[in-house]
């Protein structure tokens, strides 16, 4: 059975089943539908690109254009090319460049002659004891990049506060940070009021969490997916993020609050929660000075945990969840 059809076809089968698209290359435009079904791989689409406009033998780079933005996006893995297909409504506009007359490529980014023209200029402008040879650096262009992270709800968290996404992508690679549990000091009507919370006590180094740079040390934990984890125990809230920790989103406070209540608000997405209905109104709370002070509970729960290779040194004042 072929994923194409005809305008006969598409007009009588369900439209929920196929999505229209309309491909550039050069002069050449050519429009068609295919089954979502039975078309989901990146290279099965390359496939058939080249067989409609008969580019077998040409090196050619895939793009498509936002619907909402306009911006021009890349297709080249199944992650992408499945954004791609969901944002096909009602047409998917595809854009077909060969390998090296893309834009990017064209204004000196991955493209192998962008460092030969700039020894070229160099000659002329540098005098003659100040040129040094400089091996060149190869720049290529992205082919599997994804998302590892992002800031969101930032129009329905409290400023003093953050919601962060953590996405795995289906690594066994661990999230890379420590928590403690600690005490936090509330302001309330009646003064302040210490009451207990946890807290990042420690990034690994190279680890998810220190490469997205959302995370810091002493940052308190406020929510887990949409969950409060006032109340809750050490070991309930590791529960919590291990069960999620392929898309795990916790909204924390800030330790260093000079880092927070500058961010973009464009492309921003709701998400109810807890936190977002209810604590809006609910006293602020900073950590406490005197917590480095305070004896707090020291568990060893890291023997469980997998794919760390190296574990820091412990002290009586840090982290005992390995993440």
């Amino acid at each position: 059975t072929s994923n194409v059809q005809t305008a006969e076809e598409f007009a009588s089968s369900p439209e929920r089943q196929y999505f229209r698209s309309k491909s550039k290359f050069d002069a050449e435009f050519r429009r068609f539908s295919l089954d979502k079904a039975e078309l989901s791989r990146y290279e099965e689409f390359c496939r058939l690109i080249e067989k409609f406009h008969n580019i077998g033998e040409v090196p050619f780079s895939l793009c498509y254009t936002d619907p909402i933005h306009g911006d021009l996006l890349p297709i080249n893995n199944d992650e992408n090319f499945a954004r791609a297909v969901q944002s096909a409504r009602p047409l998917l506009r595809l854009l077909i460049q060969r390998k090296g007359d893309s834009r990017e490529e064209l204004n000196g980014f991955g493209a192998p002659g962008a460092t030969r023209k700039k020894r070229f200029l160099g000659q002329y402008l540098l005098p003659a004891g100040v040129r040094t040879a400089r091996p060149a650096l190869s720049i290529s262009l992205p082919e599997d990049f994804r998302q590892v992270s992002s800031i969101i709800d930032v129009d329905v968290v409290p400023d003093t506060c953050r919601r962060v996404r953590l996405v795995k992508h289906g690594s066994d690679k661990p999230l890379g940070f420590y928590i403690r549990d600690g005490t936090s000091v509330r302001v309330t009507p009646h003064g302040l009021d210490r009451l207990p919370g946890i807290f990042i006590s420690r990034l690994v180094p190279g680890g998810l969490a220190e490469g997205t740079g959302l995370l810091a040390v002493n940052d308190e934990v406020l929510e887990v997916n949409g969950i409060e984890v006032g109340g809750k125990t050490l070991d309930q809230v590791t529960d919590m993020m291990v069960a999620n920790s392929s898309n795990l989103i916790i909204t924390i406070r800030p330790a260093n609050q000079c880092s927070v209540g500058t961010l973009p608000r464009r492309g921003s997405f709701g998400r109810s929660s807890q936190m977002s209905h209810g604590s809006h109104n609910s006293n602020p709370s900073v950590v406490s000075d005197d917590d480095r002070l305070d004896e707090d509970e020291i568990r060893d729960h890291t023997a469980g945990f997998e794919g760390l290779d190296e574990t820091p040194p412990r002290s009586t004042h840090d982290g005992v969840i390995t993440l």
